[in-house]
This record gives structure tokens, C-alpha cells and sequence, in this order.
């Protein structure tokens, strides 16, 4: 999403030392103009940057690069940021395994200014884009009135505002998968007391939840049950149900971020909110196009439950929410259109036959151990071997050119547990042969390494 993006690069340039400690930033208004976005958006980045520490704000007059100590950026952090300053300044050799933007290909240039061209033809109202919302949402089987669908500029700024909906000033005790992504661990972590449910092949382990159940109130969960982020995890239909049963027995709402349902290869998945109740709403539906089409065609909305929708539309005023009307019409002309379907259909059969390609290379690995084989999406969660050095792995990868997220930074507490997760979604068929080539070339050396030590001993 734009907002990451601006972050990131701020905190590179920042930890580069291009931006000195005291030196003032750009306005809001060049940074709009740089990154091509609304100083709103801007607006929001420098929010999260002064929240991390990265910057501070003096009254009239701007922001200022804040005092940081190195110490202060933990490893997550330095390891996110490293990928994302390579993958931004790769060059042919560096083999991607960290994006995340399955659409990118197929939205050259030509494409994105047919789009341009074409919805300044037309002047699209807000309560369209809405209707156009709710006729997708009952393609999958959701019946929502429009009244309860409200747009927004981010899937994070969405949960932030459900959170502070229901804490009443009290912090919130909220579940979420173990692993779950980076960026809403960082969200959550901020705004609540967090408790990772561990995550099954089926969904979660309800053993584990029902145990910190009878121990203490949750208010709120946060799951993707489709083709979940890190782990590619689909939830059965039998613990979609449960967990909506356990909600209206110990009273807590559900937050479901569904953006990549679509993105099957062979049966269709259904998302909880089919589930939900009328009038006994528990489940809080954000769906953000930018993750499946990219920040250019972004799109984000969330189905508030009917008992909320008042609360939530103040929130959305304090917030000063208003998305871009450029990116707005973009999404509307192409969602509404033949080509989103015709690119589904494409990316779909184009991301299952690497998902069989990437498995029978992967196999021939006997130190990887594949954890899910994802049924669709473009995840797959790996675990290796625990007698490979994970660090060293990790860092020499990187040094061969292969980009890949470590699995510890997918929990909130740090740990070695020797998973990590490879994203296809852009990668070619070479690029896969060569990437795990690669990776198994380190893998050898790494294990050369510890038999020579062992000798030695």
C-alpha cells in the first residue's frame, strides 16, 4: 500500500543517514507531489513514523528527524526494511521471493493509462462505487445493505478504527493467529494486549483458545481464513462455524481481512461473514484491493455490523478519512469491467502450475519440510532443518541474491523456529528453478560448515 511504501522509504533514507537527526522534512505537500499520492496519505505515514520514533513533529512549523539509537530498530524491523530496500533496487540477479503484488505483471503501463483515459469519462459517486460493492459481496454469498459498507484507505487504518470503536479508553485483549502477518502484529501490538492462538492445517487450535477463553475475556479476534498470510492456511467450514459459536457464547467480534478469496485454483472458499447472523452481526468484513491489484487500483472497504455503523462513521470523521477519487474511480472502472474477471482467470491458472512447479523443486530438498501445500493464493510456509544455522541461512541467502522473510517475524515474540514463508506471487519459472537452486546451494554449505566444526571437536 502507498502509505508502507512512503514509511519504508522514509525510514531508509532516515537510517542511511540521508535525513540527519534534527534535520526538518519536505512538506506535506512536496511529499504528496513526490510520491504521486494525497497529503492525507502522507499525512497518515508521518503518524505512524512519529509513533515508531523516526520523526517528531514541532508545532507550525513541521517534522524533524527524532534522536534514534541503533539499538532501538529491532531485527524484524532491520530485516523488512533491507528486503524492501533491495527488492526496490534489485538488479537482474536478485531473486524476489518477498513480493507481494500478484496483478503487477499484467498492469503495464499501456493498461494503467487505457484506465486513466477511461474513467475520466465518467464521474463516479461515491454511493455507485458502494453499489458496485454489494453486488460483488453477493457473488460470494454476503447480503450486507449498503448502509453498513464504508469505504476507507487502508485495511491497518480500518482495524485501528474498529479497535478504538470498542475499547472505550480500555486496552483490548485480542487474538490472533501464530504466525500472523508483520504489519498487523505491529498494529495490534500498539493498540492492545495480543494472544497468538496457535494455527493448524485446518485453522486454529481451538484447544489452545478455549483454554485462554476460560482464563480471561477476548474482545476481539483477527483472522484470514483464506489462503492466510504467512502460512497459505485455508479454516474448514466446521471451525468457521465453531468460532462463530464461541463468539455469541463469550461475546467478543470478529475482525475478517478476506483479500485474497479469490484467488483459488480449484473450489471456491466461502469467507465467514457468509456465516454471520442477521441482526446478530459479529463479524467486521475489510476487504483491500491494493494487496490483490496493487496501490494504483486501490481500494479498501469494511461491512460494519448494523448496531456499530453510527460509531464507525464518527470514527471515519475523526479520522478525517478520504481516500484518493483518482484511485477510487481506477478501481471502480476496472472492478466493474470484463477485464477483472478475464485477469482472474489468468493469474489463478498462472499461480497454480508455480505452486506445482515450486513444490517439486522444493522437494528435492530433503532439509526443507513443506508445512501447508496451499490450495491457493501464493504463499507456501517452510521449515528448516534445525540443525541449519537459521541466521547464517537467512543471511546468506540474502547474499546470493535470493530474498526471503524469516518465520520468526511473523510472531509477536521473537523465536527460533526455523520456518520461513516464500511468496511466488511475481516470481517467473526460472526465477523459481534458479531461486531454490540457490538456497539449496546454501543449505549444502551451511552443512559442510557444521561437519568440519563437528570434526574439529
Amino acid at each position: 500500500m502507498k502509505y508502507e511504501e512512503i514509511v519504508q522509504d522514509i525510514k531508509i533514507k532516515i537510517l542511511k543517514g540521508n535525513w540527519k537527526v534534527g534535520e526538518k522534512l519536505p512538506s506535506l505537500r512536496q511529499l504528496a507531489q513526490k510520491y504521486k499520492t494525497s497529503r492525507n496519505t502522507v499525512v497518515y505515514s508521518f503518524r505512524i513514523l512519529k509513533e515508531e520514533g523516526y520523526i517528531f513533529p514541532i508545532s507550525a512549523v513541521g517534522y524533524f528527524v527524532n534522536k534514534r539509537k541503533d539499538s532501538q530498530i529491532n531485527k524484524q524491523v532491520k530485516i523488512i526494511l533491507k528486503n524492501y530496500y533491495d527488492a526496490e533496487n534489485k538488479n537482474s540477479d536478485i531473486i524476489n521471493f518477498t513480493s507481494i503484488a500478484p496483478f503487477k505483471r499484467y498492469l503495464n503501463n499501456n493498461f494503467v493509462s487505457f484506465l486513466l483515459d477511461k474513467q475520466k469519462l465518467i464521474h463516479i459517486e461515491k454511493e455507485t462505487t458502494i453499489s458496485l460493492i454489494s453486488d460483488l459481496l453477493e457473488k460470494e454469498e454476503i447480503f450486507i445493505p449498503e448502509s453498513d459498507i464504508f469505504i476507507t484507505s487502508s485495511s491497518q487504518l480500518t482495524i485501528e478504527m474498529i479497535i478504538r470503536l470498542l475499547s472505550n479508553k480500555n486496552k483490548l485483549t485480542i487474538a490472533i493467529s501464530d504466525p500472523s502477518h508483520y504489519s498487523v502484529i505491529n498494529i495490534l501490538d500498539k493498540l492492545s494486549k495480543i494472544k497468538g492462538i496457535h494455527l493448524l492445517e485446518d485453522g486454529w487450535d481451538f484447544k489452545d483458545f478455549e483454554n485462554i477463553l476460560s482464563s480471561e475475556k477476548i474482545d476481539l479476534v483477527y483472522v484470514n481464513p483464506n489462503y492466510q498470510d504467512p502460512s497459505g492456511i485455508c479454516w474448514s467450514e466446521e471451525k468457521k462455524q465453531y468460532l462463530l459459536e464461541l463468539s455469541e457464547k463469550f461475546d467478543f467480534y470478529i475482525i475478517e481481512e478476506d483479500n485474497y478469496s479469490s484467488l483459488f485454483f480449484d473450489k471456491k472458499l466461502t469467507s465467514f461473514k457468509c456465516l454471520d447472523r442477521i441482526g446478530k452481526e459479529r463479524i467486521f468484513y475489510i476487504k483491500d484491493y491494493s494487496k490483490l491489484l496493487g496501490s494504483l487500483i486501490g481500494l479498501t472497504y469494511v461491512a460494519v455490523p448494523d448496531k456499530f455503523k453510527e460509531k464507525f462513521l464518527m470514527e471515519k470523521i475523526v479520522f478525517s478519512i478520504e481516500n484518493s477519487k483518482l484511485q477510487e474511480n481506477i478501481a471502480y472502472t476496472f472492478l466493474q469491467s470484463e477485464y477483472f474477471n478475464f485477469f482472474l482467470n489468468k493469474i489463478r491458472m498462472d499461480l497454480k502450475n508455480k505452486l506445482n512447479f515450486l513444490v517439486k523443486e522444493l522437494k528435492a530438498v530433503p532439509e526443507l519440510k513443506i508445512m501447508n501445500i496451499p490450495k491457493g493464493g501464493f504463499f507456501i510456509w517452510l521449515k528448516l532443518n534445525r540443525q541449519i544455522d537459521e541466521d547464517l541461512f537467512y543471511e546468506l541467502c540474502k547474499n546470493e541474491g535470493v530474498l526471503i522473510l524469516p518465520g520468526y517475524i511473523f510472531y509477536k515474540d521473537e523465536r527460533n523456529n526455523s520456518k520461513f514463508r516464500l511468496s511466488f506471487a511475481t516470481s517467473s519459472f526460472l526465477e523459481i528453478k534458479n531461486g531454490i537452486k540457490k538456497i539449496k546451494e546454501v543449505i549444502s554449505f551451511l552443512k559442510t560448515v557444521e561437519k568440519g566444526e563437528n570434526n574439529e571437536v
